[in-house]
């Protein structure tokens, strides 16, 4: 069939594709007829096809696609109120007191009443390493700690309509490490409620928490001093204790013995400063250990060692040149050159510094590197320079501690109310001849005021009434 239409368009579209005697006019009465009939043979000889039905769409839906739209309607809903402050942890891991959480896990129950069987919730530190010991091994990729649990219902609980709500707290330790995902392994905590009913309905909740580490930083700030052998090259340093992720900071820099002076020529040797450059690096470290079926398929006499896979990842956070901005001094005795620079982190979602017990570790270098040019002048004329051609590049490393901002938080046990051992003393109790000599003597005091008011100011004679 489809190549009798193909065939009827590609021969009758057009008139002048027509036969001769088509073109001149219409056939006889016979002809036409006999062409007629012809056409009704070949067409009742032609075979029959088969009737297609057709559909038109949304008007035929299947049962199932129509259960599907419908909204299944739960027994009850679950979800987490927390009513603590952020989690944070002030300090270091060794001197923190910890975080508390604390918050309600809420029930709303859709039906009259449903007969709870089991109702328990349990926090989880879950480990998800990037790189594991076995790449298509869930165990050696996944990792999940039980912090704490608590159990609602020792047994048959009935719940009616309605919000139940059920509290909850827990003291995180202050040596866990804080939430982070990086690029070789990731740390969460996470809230999972699990409630089943009598008839076998199970419902889930994951809720997620985000555990962060804040460190103060220190009342002064942090001082360092590199030494360039061979040269006399000194450099002092001043940078800040800690960085936050988001904001700049100041790091200021003097080096000294820039000028080495020779009497007998009467000429000196100088130094001076052509470019600086700073760097931020953060070292991402992460140790894989084998799950227990792996770690048994390598042997008992296999070293502890091999039973791992360490891992290391560096990335660059920050990175800026100078190549002005800084003060020369070449006429004292030594020499020296100042300048100060801000640096920050510009890129996003950095992870602050932490050390955990299974491996994983996240510092951060500052990497600094000075070009400095040698050059001879007179000593009488320190600017009539003259370039040695030798040159040096100075480099420094500083360990920088990335934490977040503490701002105006305190610490959990700082926040509790006074014991009544801290309460002072209360004022001295005063009996009723103390009460009314003071009483008599504050009514003098007032009459006496008031009399001194009326000879100094005229008033109408109702108000000298009553004072008299």
């Amino acid at each position: 069939m489809p190549h009798r239409v193909s065939s009827f368009f590609k021969y009758h579209a057009y008139a002048y594709d027509l036969p001769t005697d088509i073109k001149k006019g219409r056939p006889a009465l016979s002809e036409r007829s006999l062409s007629s009939n012809n056409s009704i043979a070949s067409v009742d000889d032609m075979p029959e096809q088969p009737h297609k039905r057709l559909s038109f769409p949304g008007k035929h839906s299947s049962p199932r696609s129509s259960t599907k739209s419908i909204p299944q309607i739960q027994p009850a809903t679950l979800n987490v109120g927390i009513e603590s402050p952020p989690l944070v942890f002030y300090g270091t891991a060794a001197n923190s007191s910890g975080a508390l959480l604390s918050g309600q896990l809420k029930v709303v129950i859709n039906e009259d009443s449903i007969t709870i069987d089991s109702f328990k919730m349990r926090m989880a530190m879950e480990v998800v390493r990037k790189k594991p010991f076995h790449g298509h091994c869930k165990e050696c990729e996944k990792e999940s700690t039980d912090l704490t649990n608590w159990n609602f219902s020792q047994g048959s609980l009935v719940l009616k309509r309605g919000q139940h709500n059920f509290p909850f707290s827990y003291l995180l330790p202050g040596t866990l490490p804080a939430s982070m995902k990086g690029i070789l392994s990731e740390i969460e905590y996470v809230l999972r409620a699990t409630m089943t009913t009598t008839t076998g309905e199970t419902l889930k909740l994951s809720h997620v928490l985000d555990v962060k580490r804040a460190i103060h930083p220190g009342e002064s700030p942090r001082n360092s001093i590199r030494i360039f052998p061979p040269t006399n090259l000194t450099a002092n340093c001043q940078l800040p204790a800690v960085i936050h992720p988001i904001g700049e900071t100041n790091i200021s820099m003097r080096i000294d013995g820039c000028v080495k002076k020779d009497s007998d020529n009467k000429t000196q040797t100088q130094w001076r400063l052509k470019r600086v450059t700073w760097r931020l690096d953060e070292t991402q470290k992460m140790v894989s250990p084998a799950c227990a079926k792996h770690a048994a398929k390598l042997g008992k006499d296999v070293e502890e060692s091999k039973k791992s896979v360490s891992h290391q990842e560096v990335k660059t956070l920050g990175f800026a040149e100078l190549k002005d901005g800084w003060k020369s001094d070449y006429s004292g005795p030594d020499g020296t050159i100042e300048f100060e620079f801000p640096f920050s982190i510009k890129t996003d979602h950095p992870i602050c510094d932490l050390k955990t017990e299974n491996g994983t570790e996240v510092s951060h270098i500052l990497v600094v590197e000075m070009i400095v040019t040698e050059e001879l002048a007179p000593i009488s004329k320190p600017r009539q320079v003259t370039p040695t051609g030798s040159a040096r590049v100075l480099r420094m490393h500083f360990n920088v501690v990335v934490t977040e901002r503490a701002g105006l938080g305190i610490s959990w046990d700082e926040e509790q109310p006074p014991l009544y051992e801290n309460v002072p003393a209360s004022p001295q109790h005063m009996d009723k001849a103390m009460y009314s000599t003071g009483l008599s003597f504050l009514t003098m005091r007032i009459f006496h005021l008031l009399t001194t008011a009326a000879e100094t100011r005229p008033l109408n004679n109702d108000i000298r009434s009553c004072i008299l």
